[in-house]
């Protein structure tokens, strides 16, 4: 079937279909929904890849399969995150108009005493987080004695994230008659479980294989040392004219060094891992969704849920735990038409692996050598000559000043107008490109260090510092290059030019509601000059201490 036209949709949903342009199902829908319609009292497991239609393939037999007239939940969508469930929900409303069909979403961090009224109003589908779905069971304002359909969406990372147990207690919740839907990237140990003590006669759908999902992707390998990663990971950034994408690394620590590393170096990056509260995580991703940023770290779980367009590249800082995650990965450029890359980073003793993934993968990955400095140098050029052509059209935003600059140019010579601008390209274009990066006054750039005397000790997280930073001090994610969280200090990297600002800040509104101190930690660690008394710095306390004289050897 290659047209909804001829799936047995009732009219209300073809019509919305029709005006959302949806004319051509994927080869999820096409081998799932025809047969959920038929029989929705079945169990299923669909292994399918994100991006590949599966949200509808289970949303649009769902709404034919429940009843309008009944004010009760028939239908309970389970997603790992909240992002997931906003997305599938927002995808199930917009094709249930004129089904009569009432959909709630239900997650953590919104009115739970709302969510509680909403129920109570008479919901037929409810897409919830495991979290919040427990909370509502516990208080009995969520009961499940009239579920048909049960449906868990990412099901492999619902288990990765550890809510097994939370699912259980949905399960014991629910009639024994209930359905079960699952739909998974990968078949771990965990799904065969779950389908073995919780699924009758269960129906296999396979869809999306690498061959129909990645045929837009262009895939690499580049063998390179661990020590070497990062600069060859740069070197492949700045070679890419318009790099926007996601960095895949295999732990939280790692994440949060590779992303330190890339801001330190003036990269717009911020990163993403499963530790993050809910708060910080939402505004890490409309981040990158507004292209505040370019480039995300992120660890597999984390990234799940996450709908980005427009991804350029996949760049594997670490070998994926499991084959099936490669795709996954990847799977996130190339999407809508569009081409993608994916490079994967391997050592010499894991270049056996390369084989492997093609064979999951059904594509041959090609080696790659890191990208010379002369080829980073002639895509930079690319951007200066675009620049310049941008800059040749007449732009009346700055209509006001155009004065005061035809003034100020006519009193320099062209020589020194001509070096000012080779400075100013150099700055804007080539900073990444010699080590030590300077500003148009030959001084340096780098981030200025910040510390608080204040800790783990006094409750306090680097996810509640960094949300501090961007909504009191008003800093951008890439600004913050680094926030270090330590028993009793905390140390807080930002560009020198925000310094005075921040710290006036932090100051007059402190993160907590007690007087902290707060200094530079150069000034404060400054040793005095030489002839006076000398001094070594006590790293494990952090403080300056002046060394004691020793008695002299006879």
């Amino acid at each position: 079937m290659n047209s909804f036209d001829k799936f047995p949709l009732l009219p209300s949903i073809k019509k919305s279909l029709e005006g959302l342009g949806f004319t051509k199902p994927t080869e999820i829908q096409t081998k799932i929904i025809p047969t959920l319609i038929e029989n929705y009292e079945q169990d299923v497991h669909a292994q399918a890849q994100t991006g590949t239609g599966k949200t509808l393939a289970f949303g649009i037999p769902l709404l034919q399969a429940v009843d309008p007239s009944a004010k009760h939940v028939q239908a309970l969508i389970i997603a790992p995150t909240r992002e997931l469930v906003l997305q599938t929900y927002e995808s199930i409303k917009d094709v249930s108009r004129g089904t009569n069909v009432s959909i709630e979403p239900i997650y953590g961090g919104m009115s739970i005493s709302r969510q509680i009224s909403n129920i109570k109003r008479g919901v037929q589908i409810i897409v919830g987080t495991p979290g919040r779905l427990n909370d509502l069971l516990r208080r009995k304002a969520l009961k499940l004695n009239n579920l048909k359909i049960l449906v868990l969406d990412e099901a492999d990372i619902m288990l990765d994230m550890g809510f097994r147990q939370d699912l259980d207690v949905i399960f014991d919740h629910a009639p024994k008659d209930r359905h079960i839907w699952l739909f998974s990237a990968t078949v771990m140990a965990g799904i065969k479980k779950l389908m073995t003590s919780h699924m009758k006669n269960v129906l296999t759908i396979k869809a999306a294989k690498a061959g129909f999902a990645l045929a837009e992707v262009s895939q690499y390998f580049c063998v390179v040392p661990e020590r070497k990663r990062l600069e060859a990971t740069i070197r492949f950034i700045e070679a890419a004219p318009n790099f926007n994408g996601i960095i895949f690394c295999r732990t939280r620590a790692l994440t949060s060094e590779v992303t330190e590393e890339l801001a330190s170096k003036g990269f717009k990056v911020n990163c993403l891992h499963g530790d993050m509260k809910q708060s910080l995580r939402n505004h890490v991703i409309k981040g990158f969704k507004n292209k505040d940023f370019n480039i995300l770290v992120a660890t597999d779980v984390a990234a799940r849920g996450i709908d980005v367009s427009d991804l350029s590249h996949v760049i594997n800082y670490s070998m994926p735990d499991d084959n099936e995650i490669y795709i996954h990965r990847i799977g996130r450029t190339g999407r809508a038409g569009k081409k993608g890359i994916a490079i994967l980073l391997v050592s010499r003793a894991e270049l056996y692996r390369v084989k492997r993934l093609e064979s999951v993968a059904k594509s041959k990955l090609l080696e790659i050598a890191i990208p010379p400095v002369d080829s980073i140098i002639n895509v930079k050029m690319g951007a200066v000559s675009d620049f310049i052509e941008q800059a040749k059209k007449a732009d009346k935003k700055y209509a006001a000043v155009d004065d005061a600059i035809t003034k100020l140019v006519d009193s320099f010579l062209p020589d020194e107008i001509r070096a000012a601008f080779e400075v100013a390209l150099k700055e804007k274009f080539f900073q990444g490109l010699h080590e030590k990066k300077k500003n148009a006054f030959g001084e340096s750039s780098a981030p200025k260090e910040i510390c608080m005397e204040l800790g783990m000790e006094h409750g306090i997280s680097e996810d509640q510092v960094r949300s501090y930073l961007y909504t009191t001090c008003k800093l951008l994610p890439q600004e913050v290059s680094k926030a270090r969280v330590l028993k009793q200090k905390t140390f807080i990297s930002i560009p020198e030019n925000r310094l005075d600002s921040c710290l006036e800040e932090m100051r007059a509104h402190p993160i907590i509601k007690k007087k902290v101190k707060i200094y530079l930690v150069e000034d404060h660690f400054r040793p005095q000059s030489r002839g006076k008394s000398s001094g070594r710095r006590d790293h494990g306390r952090d403080r300056f201490i002046k060394d004691k004289k020793r008695p002299r050897r006879r």
